[in-house]
């Protein structure tokens, strides 16, 4: 977009394109001053204001007049990108926190929200495909992975009751003590016993034939009486 003022004695411009002011500005003689950052795929309106400030009470010469510009050029089509789908995760105490999210690309951005993952196109040179898949088409242009399909919850086992502590012999307990060897009497102790049994055995003998022998002497005694008074 180009404006061009000319054979002005002093005066101001204003210059609104798309409903912003892009222009406001105080010149003498004329002015002049191209806008070329204007997409070239959109349509676009414009407005130029003049306030002079000569002429017959000041407002002779003003003037503002406004007008579009067409789509100058066919936009290329977008870019179909296809949004990546994260490892799921399962257990029974698993939570979209083990999820590891995709990396972000150029074209979308991942992150994680409550309901699941959220891929977003970053511009609108990019457009997912008709069929996302196991993502879902939301209503503001992002997709989203539920949360349910990645995380998959499973019942936790009971855990086992331990078993109570068992005593083990220890390998003092195991050997049965050693028994004690019984006093067997010594040969010394047997000797003696002996000898007291057959003192007391020849004793008796001897007293005995003591007995005998003065019981014959006796006898001779008194046969020789008888004889003698005979």
């Amino acid at each position: 977009m180009n404006v061009d003022l000319k054979y002005y004695n002093g005066a101001k411009v204003t210059v609104v394109i798309d409903g912003q002011t892009v222009e406001d500005t105080e010149f003498s003689n004329g002015f002049q001053k191209l806008y070329p950052d204007l997409a070239l795929d959109k349509a676009h309106e414009w407005t130029v204001s003049v306030d002079a400030y000569d002429g017959q009470g000041g407002t002779q010469y003003d003037w503002s007049e406004s007008g579009s510009i067409g789509v100058c050029q066919t936009p290329p089509p977008a870019e179909v990108v296809t949004p990546v789908i994260p490892e799921a995760v399962a257990g029974c105490a698993a939570s979209l926190d083990d999820v590891v999210i995709p990396d972000s690309t150029e074209a979308i951005t991942y992150t994680k929200t409550e309901a699941g993952i959220v891929a977003t196109l970053t511009s609108e040179e990019y457009t997912f495909p008709e069929e996302l898949g196991a993502y879902q088409l939301q209503e503001d242009g992002s997709a989203l992975l539920p949360t349910e399909l990645i995380v998959i919850e499973e019942e936790c086992a009971e855990p086992e009751p331990e078993p109570s502590p068992s005593v083990e012999p220890s390998e003092a307990a195991s050997v049965p003590p050693a028994a004690e060897p019984s006093a067997s009497p010594s040969p010394e102790a047997e000797e003696t016993e002996e000898l007291a049994a057959t003192g007391a055995t020849v004793g008796g003998a001897i007293a005995f034939a003591a007995l005998l022998a003065l019981g014959g002497v006796a006898l001779v005694w008194a046969r020789k009486r008888m004889q003698q008074n005979a």
